[in-house]
């Protein structure tokens, strides 16, 4: 992505990534872990990090910087599949407003993944290739 981003933390296994998200109003925590679901298949989980130390992905932070927060998540994506090349990255947002909204972030960003990832739509548990007119229910990522 062409955006800046904020400066994030990884854990020693690259599996649970840290970073704030500042206004002028406040500072939020934000974490973003890549969990295993199947084989090779990693859920990327993110959202704010609330006081028990678990991600809030149902909160709406309005914090302002939601481009940076997403080059953010972006860059630990690619980190991570750095460092994890075999591995394939499965999202989808907590609830379909979300998911719509990271369609057309991935719609609008295409120009700066597409060499860089393949990325796949899941339509009623079906994968197709991303496709720019299509509503898809989830996504799964890898690196080219």
């Amino acid at each position: 992505m062409k955006h800046s981003f904020y400066p994030f933390r990884a854990s020693e296994d690259y599996l649970s990534f840290t970073f704030e998200s500042i206004s002028k109003q406040r500072i939020v925590r934000k974490k973003a872990e890549f969990v295993k679901i199947y084989a090779d298949v990693y859920n990327f989980a993110f959202g704010d990090l609330n006081d028990e130390g678990e991600i809030d992905d149902l909160v709406v932070t309005n914090n302002k910087d939601m481009e940076i927060v997403f080059a953010t998540l972006i860059r630990i994506l690619l980190d991570y599949l750095t460092k994890y090349e075999d591995n394939w990255v499965y999202f989808k947002g907590s609830t379909p407003s979300r998911t719509r909204m990271y369609q057309i972030i991935l719609t609008k960003e295409k120009v700066h993944w597409e060499d860089m990832l393949i990325i796949y739509g899941i339509i009623d548990g079906e994968t197709y290739p991303f496709e720019l007119n299509c509503r898809f229910d989830a996504f799964i990522i890898t690196k080219q």
